[in-house]
């Protein structure tokens, strides 16, 4: 059954504008490969700008750059275009702490719209990847976010209505619970904020 709740990378994503980043690049058709993930995601993807497929991007995860190359169909000219154009919309869309980090490399020019869409590409591939992960954990775990330390906590056991029920009343006989987030029980794109906050 499709999720009715989805996470949506988009730049109107609460999620997103939680985490205080809003891109209008976005990946579709994600291939990753952790066997040969290295230095780098090894992994292959369709860039999006503005909801327009407008090229491919790959890395054989041996630490080198992203490669970038025209979707099919697309002229070079084209291709050249849309790769401007995205290293220009992923600069502007860096929020000030990424370019405080980064302001030695940001200060040169052209090398800072590649590193630019470098970088958003890498954010998006890793946000990519901890959904993943959270929707299998989600789906099989009991998961739980502690807001006093801001660590997850996994119960093996199937998260049904019942059983985090019944998990709720154990921890309440502790005195305990009043910090907790039942993240089973959130909307796909809210249990993502505390995962993010916690995989950070």
């Amino acid at each position: 059954m499709k999720n009715p709740n989805p996470f949506v990378a988009a730049p109107t994503d609460p999620t997103l504008d939680a985490f205080g980043r809003r891109y209008p690049i976005e990946l579709k058709n994600v291939k990753f490969n952790a066997h040969f993930s290295r230095e780098t995601h090894c992994f292959t993807a369709t860039v999006y700008l503005d909801g327009k497929a407008v090229m491919k991007v790959e890395n054989d995860g041996n630490g080198g750059a992203h490669n970038y190359y025209p979707v099919h169909g697309q002229s070079k000219e084209s291709f050249r275009a849309m790769l401007d154009d995205s290293c220009k919309e992923a600069y502007e869309s860096l929020d000030d702490d990424i370019r405080e980090r980064y302001k030695s490399i940001l200060i040169n020019g052209d090398h800072a719209l590649t590193f630019s869409l470098e970088y958003v590409i890498t954010e998006l591939l890793n946000e990519h990847l901890c959904l993943k992960d959270m929707r299998k954990t989600l789906k099989s775990k009991i998961t739980i976010f502690d807001e006093d330390d801001g660590k997850v906590y996994l119960y093996k056991m199937k998260p049904l209505a019942a059983n985090i029920k019944y998990l709720k009343s154990i921890i309440a006989d502790k005195n305990e619970g009043e910090s907790h987030v039942w993240l089973n029980e959130l909307p796909e794109h809210e249990a993502m904020v505390y995962w993010r906050r916690a995989e950070g």
